[in-house]
């Protein structure tokens, strides 16, 4: 079975807009189009895709699954057709999507959204969770456009490095010693506070193990951002990466302390995949990253290979 791109567009635009005059607008098309159209969709897929609900018409949960699988097929057919044209990301309306750990959206989509927007004022960005399985095949399939992260992922995607960072111990003010470095002693009575591997620093607890140093686990938690909290109230230490432990230290009353042995560097990394990183669009991507993050400290210069 074969469908009419144009018919995708439709479902999607109801999808979005939950209203077959509202998706008309967006379409610049009369409802009754509209509507002639999600006929054809239904008998097609059988299936009614949309009932009516308190807020509009609601997906079925075939509509759900379809929802990405649609979206993605059509942003390709976007992309492929973009490729082939001068990309101007000033006209472009183009989705682009990121995968990014939590914390990876708290330090870096603020200067991300705001070169984006300048640049591409048409166009949308998505930050997609990170699910650490699942990163190859959605950039090999084209469901994402880019990955930021300090893990080291399999496949055949492209690597640039963009940030340089090391690790130190994050604690709350009052167990702080004075010392800017901890000694094995200090460091062996904390309890800690550690990051599931899934949030995208699953190598901490590795390479501090290579280092001879093994963390005295008392809450493992998913999520960088809840850290402050959790540590000020269970007076709980945590090893992070220098670029969050300085900006956690600004908003609470935490400081942080060298670890009692070299701390192991690490960088973040930009992921794309070969076959489309030379496109116009995902080019363009994957310079606007680099370039939206080359005003941090720990930002590395141009590439070089």
């Amino acid at each position: 079975m074969s469908l009419d791109l144009n018919l995708l567009r439709t479902f999607l635009e109801i999808y979005e807009a939950k209203s077959v005059t509202r998706a008309a607008q967006e379409l610049s098309l009369t409802q009754p189009t509209v509507s002639h159209s999600l006929a054809r969709l239904r008998k097609q897929l059988g299936d009614p895709l949309f009932v009516r609900g308190p807020g509009g018409l609601e997906p079925t949960v075939r509509a759900n699954e379809l929802f990405q699988v649609f979206r993605s097929a059509v942003d390709n057919i976007d992309g492929a057709i973009d490729a082939t044209a001068a990309f101007d990301p000033a006209t472009t309306t183009r989705s682009f999507r990121l995968c990014l750990s939590d914390i990876g959206e708290v330090i870096f989509l603020p200067s991300l959204i705001r070169h984006f927007g300048t640049l591409a004022p048409h166009a949308n960005l998505e930050s997609v969770p990170m699910r650490v399985e699942k990163i190859p095949h959605w950039l090999a399939h084209g469901q994402i456009d880019a990955v930021l992260t300090s893990l080291v992922l399999g496949g055949g995607a492209r690597r640039e490095s963009v940030i340089k960072d090391r690790y130190v111990c994050l604690l709350p003010c009052d167990m702080a010693p004075d010392r800017q470095k901890l000694s094995m002693t200090q460091f062996d009575s904390l309890n800690f506070v550690t990051i599931d591997a899934s949030a995208g620093h699953g190598q901490i607890e590795e390479r501090l193990a290579e280092s001879g140093i093994k963390l005295r686990t008392a809450l493992r938690v998913h999520h960088f951002s809840v850290l402050p909290a959790v540590q000020l109230e269970g007076s709980l230490a945590s090893v992070v990466p220098l670029e969050i432990a300085e900006r956690f230290c600004r908003q609470w009353p935490l400081v942080y302390r060298e670890l009692p042995v070299d701390s192991p560097a690490f960088s973040v990394d930009i992921y794309t995949d070969h076959k489309i990183a030379s496109s116009g669009p995902a080019f363009w991507f994957r310079e606007l990253v680099r370039e939206s993050l080359r005003g941090m400290p720990s930002a590395l210069g141009p590439d070089t290979d």
